[in-house]
């Protein structure tokens, strides 16, 4: 049935329907195309002027028939047309809405041109949530896999201090109950004293951020369960505009060594592949005759290779070698599977 633009139930189907579609991952030319049937229109088009985020210009659409030309310049010159543009922001995209129906047909009137505006300032204001929403995710998957490089376990908690998010990282922790587990869906250290000390850091960064306070972060050493070395943990209030989250547990196992890629030492220090192996087992914190032993050379060659190291990254002490490696960009690298 076509819409009759004076109908306030069909005019509202039509939003939800656009609303629906662009925010459950549907093709734009969907909705363009219930747009077009809706006004009794032969094609529609949508650009989108993006010069922030795309260095062209984006375009949709859609024709009745299959063999229709969609490029601007034919069909405005074939047929009547109607446009209606919206822009929510300076920075942000245009988007511009062209409807195209027979010369023949009744021309648009000024009530289709009012709805053709609602449309696409809908079609504008759904496509960018998308977008950002798009964005926020990569960022939080960028965000998290650097975490779990760097061996830190991430816990995100709701306003009631309730667990949201867990990181593979923390999840090991917690599967674990190395100092921590979760109970009732709460966050929660094994020793009864040092969780009256969590649960005191928790409640402070809650109430921080309800306040829109400065930030405060709080530290919290935790026993292992083996009882070997501690935890860190550091409890923040989350000021970012992150939805539901209140608060951020992070999670550092004082024991924890951060492997490093062979390649990506080579490659970062101008080392040879002997030398990167050398520095690799070095930084992991074996002596430089266990090094020679585990790569079958003598330590004397291993002396070596660490002097060679010294003289092309300018140190002269191991200890510097294991702190110029560990605060380089290494440690983004992919894990080593095997020694190398």
């Amino acid at each position: 049935m076509t819409l009759h633009t004076k109908s306030v139930v069909s005019f509202g189907q039509l939003l939800n329907f656009v609303s629906r579609t662009i925010l459950d991952g549907g093709p734009v030319t969907e909705v363009l195309d219930h747009i077009r049937t809706q006004l009794d229109a032969v094609a529609a088009l949508l650009i989108v002027d993006d010069r922030v985020r795309h260095s062209e210009t984006l375009r949709y659409g859609v024709a009745a028939s299959d063999g229709e030309a969609l490029d601007l310049p034919t069909l405005s010159e074939r047929y009547q047309f109607i446009t209606a543009h919206a822009q929510r922001g300076p920075d942000d995209p245009r988007y511009t809405l062209w409807l195209f129906r027979e010369r023949a047909s009744a021309r648009f009137d000024a009530d289709e041109g009012s709805l053709s505006e609602i449309l696409v300032a809908q079609l504008a204001r759904e496509l960018d949530v998308l977008s950002r929403i798009g964005t926020s995710e990569t960022d939080r998957m960028l965000y998290s896999d650097v975490l779990d490089k760097i061996s830190v376990g991430v816990v995100t908690l709701d306003a009631a201090g309730r667990v949201m998010r867990v990181s593979s990282v923390a999840n090991t922790f917690l599967a674990k109950r190395e100092g921590l587990h979760v109970q009732n869906g709460r966050l929660r250290a094994n020793c009864p004293r040092e969780d009256k000390a969590l649960q005191l850091a928790v409640r402070s960064a809650l109430q921080d951020g309800a306040r829109d306070g400065g930030l405060t972060t709080r530290g919290v050493s935790l026993t292992k369960r083996s009882g070997a070395r501690q935890l860190g943990v550091v409890v923040r209030p989350v000021t970012v505009s992150t939805p539901h989250a209140a608060a951020a547990v992070y999670i550092r196992d004082t024991e924890a060594c951060v492997e490093v890629e062979n390649d990506l030492v080579r490659q970062l220090f101008d080392l040879t592949p002997a030398e990167a192996a050398v520095a690799r087992r070095l930084t992991a914190g074996l002596s430089l005759e266990d090094a020679a032993n585990s790569l079958a050379i003598s330590r004397n060659t291993a002396r070596a290779h660490l002097r060679s190291i010294f003289s092309k990254s300018g140190i002269t002490r191991q200890t510097e070698l294991v702190r110029l490696v560990l605060n380089s960009a290494v440690i983004l690298g992919e894990r080593p599977q095997q020694a190398a």
